[in-house]
């Protein structure tokens, strides 16, 4: 596939490019978005096919008697991407993973019960905790010289009778960490020791680069299958999160049986018929895309290494092991929270993630998504840089 070729999605309802007004009060054909976490490139072509072949049936009645076909597909992936072997029951289809994430925090935990997160990190962790009426307790990750690592004595000090859950991001949204086996088993050394149940958001798991290599939490130890979810999308990978489906990991029979009763009691019923048959010809028919997808983000990546280390050296930036998102930090150039944001977006026409959302470790920086045509990159940064240098004249 040519990644490079321009490819518009505007007026097509995505929030990234069409929600800029509702978001931002912002409109204009000047703006570049590179903000929202999905893909300026269409998806694969199979899972396009699939979709429309389906389509042409003209019925569109309710979903059954798709769970041996979908599963040997789904379990079949997993086995062979990331080695990953579990009864196949132990995969629940769903909608999204944030509504799973949702689910689990009213199934495992009680009101007032305390759950715990690595900051900086994915914004909706922050609310599914705060809206279920459970307590923050922030972990955050430590910056070092050579990038983010986990802070365990925080996290030992921090743990109390009250914590029962911790939310994890791996591959990690946003520095971009591909964690090491070492790190897991220490994380899961300290959680299973205090019996804190680990949710895993694995959503990135497939777009990791060259010198890493993602292991599924539930590989980490013999017992993890016990006391860890993983939670699964192909939205990330493949470009399809409108289509709101995921694949939960649950192992553990009863940790099984809790959450498909909170899905009972929650009136969900059967996945999206567009969305069923879009997973399985994703997993059963894309990896060669995404294969050639790997290598065009890699590049992507790199790139911006080389445009920040010539053009904007102040900006902090460690290449992402993992995801296509780039955390670039301003902090040199004095600039922060909605004064950071107001440079960028008015200023540069640059539309990216305030790192303010992702936690107070966040308010000198700006996330990016590079998964797009190299030269709406370029033209990015070109804006940005010109912006910053006439700030700090």
């Amino acid at each position: 596939m040519d990644f490079d070729a321009p490819y518009s999605r505007k007026g097509s309802y995505s929030i990234k490019h069409d929600g800029l007004e509702e978001i931002f009060g912002l409109t204009g054909e000047d703006l570049l978005p590179l903000w929202v976490a999905d893909m300026d490139f269409p998806s694969p072509p199979v899972v396009q096919a699939a979709i429309i072949k389906r389509a042409e049936q003209g019925a569109y009645g309710y979903v059954g008697g798709y769970q041996p076909q979908y599963k040997d597909i789904v379990s079949a992936w997993f086995a062979g991407r990331q080695d990953l072997h579990v009864d196949k029951r132990a995969f629940l289809v769903s909608d999204t993973i944030v509504a799973g994430i949702n689910r689990m925090i009213r199934t495992f935990t009680q009101e007032g019960d305390k759950v715990i997160i690595q900051t900086p990190v994915y914004p909706p962790f922050h609310r599914a905790v705060i809206n279920n009426n459970r307590e923050l307790v922030y972990n955050p990750l430590k910056k070092t010289a050579a990038g983010y690592e986990m802070d365990y004595d925080d996290l030992s000090a921090k743990i109390d009778d009250k914590c029962k859950l911790l939310i994890f991001c791996s591959p990690h949204n946003p520095v971009g960490r591909v964690w090491r086996i070492e790190e897991l088993e220490r994380l899961w050394e300290i959680c299973s020791r205090h019996n804190i149940l680990i949710i895993s958001d694995e959503a990135h798991a497939d777009i990791v680069y060259s010198g890493n290599k993602h292991i599924n939490f539930l590989n980490v130890a013999a017992q993890a299958k016990e006391s860890v979810i993983v939670c699964t999308s192909p939205h990330k990978t493949f470009n399809m999160a409108g289509l709101h489906i995921s694949n939960l990991i649950i192992p553990n029979e009863y940790l099984r049986h809790a959450y498909v009763r909170m899905l009972t009691r929650e009136g969900y019923a059967r996945p999206n018929i567009f969305a069923l048959v879009a997973c399985m010809a994703a997993y059963g028919q894309a990896a060669p895309w995404l294969d050639e997808l790997l290598v065009y983000l890699e590049a992507n990546r790199d790139f911006i290494a080389r445009y920040l280390a010539r053009e904007m050296p102040q900006i902090g930036y460690y290449k992402p092991e993992g995801t296509f998102l780039a955390w670039l930090d301003f902090s040199a150039f004095g600039l922060a929270g909605d004064k950071l944001q107001e440079c960028i977006l008015r200023q540069a026409k640059v539309v990216l993630n305030a790192g303010a959302m992702f936690g107070v470790e966040g308010n000198t920086f700006m996330r990016l998504n590079f998964a797009c045509p190299r030269a709406q990159i370029e033209r990015a940064l070109e804006r940005i840089k010109n912006a910053l240098y006439c700030k700090v004249q």
